[in-house]
């Protein structure tokens, strides 16, 4: 039980934190291309990530413009919500280490942390989701509601 309650934290923490980074891109006029030189000219960026940036983010700009924002307020609302928590959870470590192959090392990487442990705990987590809400409001014949395992 006690574990079902810190992956809930967890879960609604990161979820929270996506969502207001997401939102805040998004009204706050975040631009990638102010970035793009900065990963180029950076000395802790991995080769490949650095042509990933030139060649890729710097031709599609505007795209990329949306992309991240949208991208971290869709995972934080799965995540607060719990509607496919473990693939929200997937994406959001995938940007994570996008943010800090990019050094950009704010709290990104205790934000990956607690990702990689919504990750390890599958299980656990998908016990936690909507479709668990969903089953228990299911009623079986007798009016009881029914167990989640056992539908």
């Amino acid at each position: 039980m006690i574990k079902k309650v810190i992956l809930l934290l967890i879960r609604l923490g990161s979820g929270i934190l996506m969502f207001m980074q997401g939102y805040e891109k998004l009204t706050g006029g975040f631009a990638i291309d102010g970035l793009v030189p900065v990963v180029i000219q950076n000395q802790d960026s991995p080769e490949w990530y650095k042509w990933f940036f030139e060649h890729v983010v710097d031709s599609f700009i505007p795209v990329f413009n949306w992309l991240v924002p949208l991208g971290e307020i869709t995972v934080g609302l799965a995540l607060i919500f719990g509607v496919m928590t473990y693939t929200a959870s997937f994406f959001g470590a995938f940007m994570m280490l996008n943010y800090i192959l990019a050094d950009m090392i704010f709290s990104y990487p205790t934000q990956l942390f607690f990702f990689i442990i919504i990750l390890m705990n599958k299980q656990t987590i998908q016990q936690l989701d909507l479709r668990l809400l969903y089953r228990l409001r299911k009623r079986r014949g007798d009016g009881h509601v029914a167990h989640p395992d056992r539908g």
